[in-house]
């Protein structure tokens, strides 16, 4: 037979079965304030009316009293869903309906934490290479400068991005030395310009322009021609090399005068 009891704590009442109550000397725990109390101290009875409850211990359930059938010694289920559970000694606590609801909602959390700090570690590693890729990509003059070994790879990486490798140009470290200029004796109208060129920087430098200008007896501009470096390097010089530092670079140019009478020249390196 089940009889109902009551928490002195809190007022909540539960159904307990006569054996639950004799097996452990009707000592039971609240499943609501989880207050350890004597069920058989604190029973109660329904009124025949069905409204009210009174603590006489000697009156029993009517047979229209709802209740709800347990095959389990530790918890109990009243109409109102709140449990109660038998205290077991020298045995361990065992787990509550509300921790059973509330374990998966704390793992959930823990575990969309530990997802969100991955997505960010990911996010910031994707920008780290993003921005380690444009880097590159703007500095990979400089970049090839600096460590040689690198520039296949970039000129290869060019190949498919549309861009190219520049040397650097720096005019300043590029020196003309010993230039001269003659009149060709085999051939009329014919005049030979002959110069050096040295890179004094120490960097691989592109290969820069060459401006000549002949003059009259004034000094007054006649002709004036920029040649670029396919014109006055030689066939085995490969430009993409660059000017390397400390290199000498010979020109000889066979320059027609188209019959105009010139006395003197100037020569500029220009990119």
């Amino acid at each position: 037979m089940r009889v109902i009891t009551h928490c002195p704590a809190c007022q909540t009442q539960f159904f307990a079965t006569e054996e639950q109550l004799n097996k452990h000397g009707g000592k039971v725990r609240c499943g609501q304030c989880m207050h350890v109390f004597d069920a058989n101290a604190q029973l109660v009875s329904v009124a025949a009316n069905g409204s009210g409850y009174s603590s006489d211990s000697n009156i029993k359930l009517n047979d229209d009293t709802p209740s709800i059938d347990t095959t389990t010694p530790t918890q109990d289920f009243s109409p109102a869903e709140t449990s109660i559970n038998i205290t077991e000694e020298n045995s361990q606590q065992p787990s509550y309906l509300g921790d059973a609801f509330r374990k998966p909602r704390f793992g959930s959390k823990k575990l969309t934490a530990k997802s969100l700090s991955w997505l960010w570690a990911v996010a910031c590693l994707i920008l780290v290479l993003i921005a380690g890729i444009q880097s590159i990509y703007f500095l990979r003059d400089k970049i090839a400068i600096y460590y040689p070994n690198t520039k296949p790879l970039l000129v290869k990486a060019c190949q498919q991005l549309a861009c190219s490798i520049n040397l650097p140009k720096q005019i300043e470290s590029i020196v003309i030395d010993d230039s001269d200029m003659q009149e060709d004796a085999e051939h009329a109208g014919l005049i030979r310009f002959s110069s050096n060129l040295i890179n004094t920087g120490s960097l691989i430098l592109a290969y820069p322009n060459l401006e000549l200008t002949l003059t009259d007896v004034d000094d007054k501009p006649l002709l004036r021609r920029i040649f670029k470096p396919g014109e006055y390097l030689s066939a085995e010089t490969h430009i993409t090399d660059g000017f390397k530092p400390g290199a000498e670079v010979k020109i000889n140019l066979p320059i027609s005068t188209n019959n105009v009478t010139v006395t003197g020249y100037r020569v500029f390196v220009t990119y």
